[in-house]
């Protein structure tokens, strides 16, 4: 099992204020021993290293509890400092910007660091050259949660504009989800360096497309004209992420099963699931791929192409995936908050991998048991904090998804019916 329970509480019960909570003002009960795990002993090892090396006012604006709600606090609004708690890597000296990103690379496969990469530093890179006061590489902030030297029960988060990752530990068990990986442009130049971040994900779906039979197409395609994320990042500013906890993907069982598929068709199908699994790095990815092969014949593929279009690599399109222990879904969403700059509607990406919550992951998809502890101590009071307060609320264009309190100033937002 990929992930399994922990059972964790907060002093104050996670209520929301401005404070920061440090995690020594965290009671944890029900977390493991730390792993003998030699890969997880590194990670945590590195983690331990990169928190001593922060101040304390550092320290304390970037830790919090395990089950405090912060995790779940992540969109897909501009990265400005104004919208995000933790700490962001402009507050960082090169040193501890380099070990953080340290760290990320041991939990992330070396493809899968690449695309943080490209998004985080060259495709922010390029949209602050748009407009330097809403996007730029320093905006990405950390959120840590719990403590890796007492604990072998941790994680951190990654969150900014298009790459948030959420990292967990919890004893030998390692995740990454939800992981929500965008790029505006998806594939430009930025200093010189050429990048096209989701260019296997483009291209392993196409391949799987044009290996569909005329019947298994008719079964994969959608009538839907919307190229959404069904289960995405939250809509707003401010808003906790809506698909926590036992959000029901029952009603996802639909489009092409993997049963039905020709022997081409499931060695593509596989492929291009393999491709998000394996953000992780290998040694947990293969954990992961044990329970999603485990369940391969429940697997349903979904696919929308524009009206009497044929897909091609610069063209519009969505697919989604479904399997009791993976959700990815890809899309293009139309050149949004950088169409000053002519960015071909094709060329702004949106995907994101989930962990479904059902009764065979038994404790949880998405952050483990952290979805069961945080919604019974009730996401409300949070988000009527963060919906109110002002310094969540700091935007001044159009973006992917409508700011709470900015709706007057934009007229963009997205629509998650299929």
């Amino acid at each position: 099992m990929l992930i399994l329970a922990i059972s964790t509480s907060c002093k104050d019960e996670a209520i929301a204020t401005d404070d920061d909570v440090s995690t020594t003002d965290c009671t944890t009960t029900g977390t493991v021993n730390q792993s003998t795990n030699a890969e997880i002993e590194t990670m945590r090892l590195a983690m331990v290293a990169f928190r001593s090396s922060l101040s304390s006012t550092l320290l304390n604006e970037g830790s919090t509890c395990l089950d405090n709600e912060r995790f779940y606090l992540w969109h897909n609004t501009p990265a400005n400092n104004g919208n995000r708690d933790g700490i962001t890597y402009g507050d960082l000296n090169a040193s501890q910007l380099t070990a953080f990103k340290n760290i990320m690379k041991l939990f992330l496969s070396s493809g899968g660091y690449k695309k943080v990469y490209e998004i985080t530093e060259l495709s922010e890179g390029w949209l602050s050259n748009v407009m330097s006061n809403v996007w730029s590489p320093s905006y990405y902030s950390i959120d840590m949660f719990g403590d890796p030297s007492s604990s072998g029960s941790w994680g951190f988060q990654l969150d900014g504009h298009h790459c948030v990752v959420n990292f967990l530990v919890h004893g030998d068990n390692v995740s990454i989800v939800p992981a929500f990986l965008g790029g505006e442009p998806a594939a430009n130049t930025y200093n010189g360096v050429a990048f096209d971040i989701f260019s296997d994900e483009r291209d392993l779906a196409l391949n799987l497309y044009k290996s569909l039979s005329t019947t298994e197409l008719s079964s994969a395609s959608s009538t839907s004209t919307t190229h959404s994320l069904q289960v995405g990042p939250a809509d707003k500013n401010g808003d906790v992420d809506p698909y926590r906890g036992a959000y029901d993907y029952s009603g996802f069982k639909k489009g092409l099963k993997y049963s039905d598929m020709s022997a081409s068709a499931k060695a593509n199908l596989i492929l291009v699931m393999k491709e998000y699994v394996y953000n992780l790095s290998t040694t947990f990815a293969d954990v992961w791929w044990a329970d999603i092969t485990a369940n391969i014949d429940d697997t349903y593929f979904v696919w929308i192409n524009d009206t009497g279009t044929t897909p091609t690599a610069t063209s519009e399109f969505y697919y989604r995936i479904y399997n009791p222990y993976l959700w990815a879904e890809f899309n293009t969403e139309g050149s949004t908050g950088a169409n000053s700059a002519t960015i071909p509607d094709y060329n702004h990406v949106h995907t994101i991998t989930r962990i479904p919550n059902n009764p065979t992951t038994d404790n949880g998809g998405d952050y483990g048991i952290f979805a069961q502890i945080i919604n019974d101590n009730g996401v409300k009071t949070l988000y009527e904090h963060y919906a109110l307060a002002d310094h969540h609320n700091k935007s001044i264009m159009k973006f992917d998804y409508t700011v709470k309190g900015l709706e007057n100033l934009h007229n963009h937002s997205h629509s998650h019916s299929m």
